[in-house]
């Protein structure tokens, strides 16, 4: 008898005693919150209150801006800073006018090791008809995905036509809208954080048929592609046609000639390409670090 209550007092004791005690996680986390409630009036990586190092376990790494802008040198730029060991991965596609900033990077990674350089230009191809090269699912499949850092567009240079199925009339306020869902369409498909989308307006032409089409389809990219903070768009116009009209020649720098048109009125000569090219690679160290 005397055995078990000796028994059962030591239980009791046992008891007590584990109760008391914080096991050896609880003594952890305690430890952890000391740490960090002491750290945290102290410790501020990027010197303000409103930017802190990403959590992990909260801040989807990858799928954040914040994460972007931690891994940046100077904490704030879009891309990185593209040098030979780390080259920015570089898409430009579109249709034929795209050839002209596909020239100049074709130019720059000759001279150049900062640049990984991927060319995609689709000759008669537009934003219009997409029954005859379906832009949106192409991009979609084949490029939204893909490893590049900056996707430079220069689509639309054939769009002066009506809608398959309708609106036909070109220019219409039915058409323009069309036209501009299909422009959100390409933004949201390629739209990724850490990655800057260029849209590379149209410049003035000089066959008549075409002449309408800048001032009814810039409006529209620039809109999508002009406002974001992800985003740019190059005012090919105002590069190669300053005057508001289509013109083979302007003024260079020293006041030479330049030739930046060709003579079927539509496409860039070397020259206009090479100034394409660099207000796009502009636009790239703009939002490098």
């Amino acid at each position: 008898m005397n055995f078990r209550v000796g028994f059962c007092v030591l239980a009791v004791m046992t008891m007590c005693w584990v109760a008391a005690e914080p096991s050896a996680a609880q003594s952890k986390d305690k430890d952890l919150l000391e740490l960090t409630g002491s750290r945290s009036l102290k410790f501020d990586p990027w010197g303000t209150p409103d930017h802190r190092w990403p959590s992990l376990a909260t801040s989807h790494v990858g799928e954040e801006e914040t994460y972007y802008h931690w891994s940046r040198r100077n904490r704030k730029s879009l891309l990185p800073e593209g040098t030979e060991a780390s080259p920015l991965n570089i898409w430009v596609g579109g249709d034929s006018l795209a050839g002209g900033a596909a020239l100049g990077f074709r130019e720059l990674t000759r001279e150049e090791g900062r640049w990984q350089y991927t060319e995609d230009v689709r000759k008669s191809t537009g934003v219009v008809s997409e029954w005859y090269f379906d832009w949106m699912k192409y991009l979609e499949e084949e490029v939204a995905d893909g490893p590049y850092e900056v996707v430079v567009l220069s689509i639309g240079g054939n769009d002066w036509q009506g809608f398959r199925g309708g609106p036909t009339e070109k220019g219409s306020a039915a058409w323009t809208e069309k036209y501009r869902e299909r422009i959100e369409t390409i933004f949201q498909i390629l739209d990724r954080p850490g990655r800057l989308l260029i849209w590379v307006g149209l410049p003035h032409f000089q066959i008549p048929f075409m002449v309408p089409l800048p001032d009814a389809v810039n409006p529209i990219t620039r809109t999508v592609f002009g406002n974001g903070q992800r985003s740019v768009w190059v005012d090919a116009a105002a590069i190669v046609s300053p005057e508001g009209v289509w013109t083979k020649h302007i003024l260079g720098e020293n006041g030479d000639l330049l030739e930046v048109r060709t003579d079927d009125g539509t496409h860039y000569q070397s020259n206009g390409a090479r100034l394409i090219t660099a207000a796009v690679v502009a636009a790239v160290e703009q939002n490098s670090s």
